[in-house]
């Protein structure tokens, strides 16, 4: 015997031999005569193609070489099958897994193995249909497949049951369900579960997502309270413990809070920094981690130091580069404070690039937001809070963390991370306790922060400032001197009216002169002026009347000496300014009351009955009435039948030299 194209076949000697064949000559020439012996080559012929009786004595006679043909006979006709591969591999289930990895290529095995049996089955039904060869117990062929198994395991690892009746089975399971039918309930849990009905679960997820928080036992003992008397199942805490991470997606909402649940569980947006500066700002206070003392007395007037204070500060951060563009550092965080970091932000641009600019963008908090909406509506062209407790959505968060990392956790009074970290990153506090006396004041735990943050900034601010030449034309957003000293500006508290020398509020002790070179501001002389001003630079300063309706820049007033000897340059251009601002302001006030003058002379030409000393001058007489006499000269108008063309001509002899040209104005009067 040997094998020819894999198939397992017997020589014509052995087949028909006297002594040891498997059939007589009669018998061969019968069967080959029928053409029921398939001849692979001259002499030889295959087993399987044998009327089976035959085949099978020859099995028996030969059993190792019948085995690696039945092996043969399987392994040559298994296929791959890649459709079941793809299934098992994309398979999902409810709980939203999919099979492992080797799982299921176990089962694209199992699957290309049952498609072979299935093709082998077809073939045999056909084979014995054609030829007339009896019908094939199938029970012989399911041993026989099953025997087969272990001995391709390592060719083709599978998992197919090996006991004939179970690999019967599965493979009608098979035929009927396709893919799905080889996959083990224990996957998908869909054999562990240990509800019957939807209210165990419910009661179940309700237990677990109690606001207490209770542990796997608490939830257990109530539970099995609960289902004693509904006849459920009762469940150990270890199950509930598999339950809990089953729903955590639902219990963490009723156990952790919403605002946690939207920072840790729902879907975040993933953003970019801004591509230059001044596009986008965000603000957030921050208790700073520094040390300082203080004393005060108690209630019983004694004196007592403590020494774990602590300053707030402020920052206006630009996520460009992380550039803190301005802050503010005060005893606690409130409107002052962030009003001061907003100031500090609009001053600092002027420093970096000659000009006040606004941020396209504001992100801020939402703490005292009705009152800092002006504020911030001045500052930025869009203002958009982040969601309450979202701190993940503010960039100056983690900039914080950076801030203490890189700079105040070098200081000796540093203080630690937040009360949330672990006890391991904090610093050793009874070491903290011998050096307390060391620890700054207040004054010197600021001069702490301004170092630290000066610093910083010179660390960053050449890309900062080489950023800026990236900022479109169109996102250049100037803040006006106006709008700064409006919204930032200091005030003395006292109103001041206007005077010779313009407008002299005092300053922080001081009498300060300003004056304004708009023609209009002089027109309000009979009103008093607020005087809002810049500590910081008091060449300038605002004037604004009592409603706000009125705003008025003003100069800080350029002193001139009053001896020649004493002049410097720009005295000359200052006062030949203050002279051409007079000059201008006379000219207007000229042309004024020219214009009026000539209103109302026409007035009188277009009415002749007007034409009296009266109702020019509107002058009283000795009784201290005018219309007597006005309407006297009326009388008398009406009794002499005057030409009323002759009156006029005679009106316009008499008004001819007021109205001269390049006549003077004075002397209209």
């Amino acid at each position: 015997m040997e094998y020819i194209n894999n198939r397992l076949c017997i020589s014509h000697d052995e087949l028909t031999d006297t002594d040891n064949g498997v059939m007589t000559k009669s018998q061969y020439v019968h069967y080959k005569r029928k053409g029921r012996l398939e001849c692979l080559r001259r002499g030889f012929y295959a087993v399987d193609s044998l009327p089976t009786k035959y085949a099978q004595e020859v099995r028996r006679r030969n059993p190792d070489m019948c085995t690696t043909a039945k092996q043969r006979t399987l392994t040559d006709v298994i296929e791959l099958d890649g459709a079941a591969h793809t299934f098992y591999s994309a398979h999902t289930f409810d709980s939203g897994k999919h099979l492992p990895p080797p799982v299921a290529d176990e089962y694209a095995a199992n699957a290309s193995i049952l498609n072979a049996f299935r093709n082998l089955l077809t073939k045999a039904a056909s084979q014995r249909g054609r030829l007339g060869d009896p019908r094939l117990k199938i029970t012989e062929f399911w041993k026989d497949k099953a025997d087969v198994l272990p001995l391709i395991s390592e060719q083709m690892p599978n998992t197919l049951p090996t006991y004939f009746k179970n690999l019967q089975r599965l493979f009608n399971r098979y035929t009927q369900e396709g893919y799905p039918a080889l996959i083990s309930p224990k996957y998908g849990n869909r054999n562990a579960s240990k509800f019957k009905c939807a209210e165990q679960e419910a009661v179940a997820i309700r237990l677990l997502g109690d606001h207490r928080n209770l542990d796997n036992e608490q939830v257990a003992k109530i539970y099995n309270h609960i289902a004693k008397k509904m006849d459920w199942d009762l469940l150990t805490g270890r199950a509930f413990g598999y339950l809990r991470q089953k729903h955590g997606l639902t219990i963490a909402a009723a156990t952790r809070g919403l605002n946690e649940f939207n920072n840790t569980r729902t879907m975040q947006a993933k953003r970019s920094l801004p591509t230059a500066p001044l596009l986008f700002w965000t603000a957030d206070g921050w208790d700073v981690e520094l040390h300082y003392q203080a004393s005060d007395k108690d209630d019983n007037g004694r004196r007592v130091t403590t020494y774990n204070n602590r300053l707030t500060m402020v920052v206006v951060l630009d996520p460009f580069n992380n550039y803190p563009v301005g802050y503010a550092i005060g005893e606690r965080e409130n409107s002052k404070l962030i009003r001061a970091a907003m100031q500090n932000a609009m001053n600092h641009t002027r420093e970096l690039f000659g000009t006040r600019y606004r941020t396209n963008q504001l992100q801020t908090d939402h703490y005292a937001l009705p009152s800092l909406t002006p504020l911030y509506g001045v500052i930025a062209d869009k203002v958009t809070p982040a969601r309450v407790k979202n701190a993940k959505a503010k960039p100056v968060e983690p900039y914080f963390n950076y801030l203490n990392k890189k700079y105040f956790q070098l200081q000796p009074n540093w203080s630690g991370f937040g009360i949330t970290s672990q006890k391991s990153n904090q610093p050793n506090y009874d070491m903290l306790d011998k050096i307390k006396h060391s620890f700054p004041d207040e004054d010197g735990c600021r001069q702490q922060i301004i170092a630290i943050m000066e610093m910083e900034r010179a660390s960053k601010v050449a890309d900062y400032m080489a950023g800026f030449a990236n900022v479109p034309a169109e996102r250049l957003l100037p803040l006006t001197d106006e709008a700064y000293l409006l919204n930032f500006g200091a005030t003395t508290g006292h109103k001041n009216a206007i005077e010779g020398n313009g407008l002299l509020p005092t300053i922080n002790g001081v009498r300060r002169a300003y004056d304004c070179f708009n023609p209009q501001f002089r027109e309000f002389a009979h009103l008093r002026w607020t005087v809002m001003y810049d500590e910081a630079d008091l060449s300038k300063a605002l004037a604004v009347n009592e409603d706000g309706t009125l705003r008025f820049m003003l100069e800080s007033k350029y002193v001139q000496p009053m001896a020649l000897a004493d002049r410097k340059e720009g005295d000359a251009d200052e006062l030949a300014r203050i002279r051409q601002f007079n000059k201008g302001l006379t000219t207007t006030i000229t042309n004024r009351l020219a214009e009026a003058h000539e209103s109302a002379e026409r007035l009188m030409l277009e009415h002749p009955d007007l034409h009296n000393s009266y109702a020019k001058a509107i002058i009283c007489d000795s009784r201290g009435q005018h219309k007597d006499q006005r309407n006297r000269q009326r009388r008398a108008l009406n009794r002499t039948s005057v030409n009323v063309e002759a009156v006029e001509v005679k009106l316009v002899e008499e008004c001819a030299p007021a109205v001269a040209v390049n006549q003077s104005i004075y002397d209209l009067y």
